[in-house]
């Protein structure tokens, strides 16, 4: 599941080169990256939709995500991640503990290193545009993302764009052993006044918490 929001995170924040394939897909993420680049942040609460028809499975949780730069503090599944663009604490209230690593500037892990999730889509998938549809007086067009490499656990991911603002409404992963992701945009807000003390975490604000430094 962390894997999957990572990838909200990286559609969020920039959706921007991808393999030529189809000219008017191209047209709308060109435009929807160009307008994600320009915000000085993005605030967004989502929902994210399990589905697995083989076993039966139907679920659904909710989470907020807040991007700046490459700088981001989610909230998820019992979990409040914080990155300041260098170390990254993982805060899991439950147990009151935080585990503080500090992500290699190469290291391929998406969850490690939040820098990489603005650049593993450069060169790494495929897209055509679907279909275009009208809800509600919205506009959106549908367009799917095809991995290069064959060897990933999922088939493809379907973006669709509201086309008259030009942002991300959902995305659905397609696994290939038949579960379903979709993350839903339930709010999305753009610009917010977030100090960089928000993507730190204090410990003064969590008492007796047991700090887990694992940089050493």
């Amino acid at each position: 599941m962390k894997k999957y929001i990572l990838t909200l995170i990286l559609i969020l924040g920039v959706i921007s080169v991808f393999a030529q394939e189809d000219a008017g897909a191209k047209k709308i993420l060109d435009k929807l990256s160009s307008k994600t680049k320009s915000y000085k942040s993005i605030s967004t609460e989502f929902t994210v939709t399990f589905k697995n028809l083989k076993d039966n499975i139907h679920n659904s949780s909710t989470g907020s995500i807040v991007l700046k730069g490459d700088k981001y503090h989610l909230k998820f599944m019992n979990t409040e991640a914080f990155f300041d663009g260098k170390t990254l604490w993982s805060y899991l209230p439950e147990v009151n503990e935080v585990n503080i690593t500090e992500p290699e500037p190469d290291d391929e892990d998406i969850f490690n290193n939040p820098k990489k999730l603005f650049t593993i889509y450069e060169d790494d998938y495929k897209y055509q545009l679907i279909n275009h549809l009208k809800e509600d007086k919205t506009n959106y067009s549908l367009i799917d993302l095809y991995p290069i490499d064959l060897d990933e656990d999922y088939s493809r991911i379907r973006l669709q764009i509201n086309t008259d603002d030009y942002f991300l409404s959902s995305a659905t992963i397609f696994g290939k052993d038949g579960s379903h992701y979709t993350i839903s945009i339930v709010n999305f807000e753009t610009n917010k006044g977030f100090d960089d003390s928000y993507f730190v975490f204090n410990e003064k604000d969590y008492p007796k918490v047991e700090v887990i430094d694992m940089r050493w």
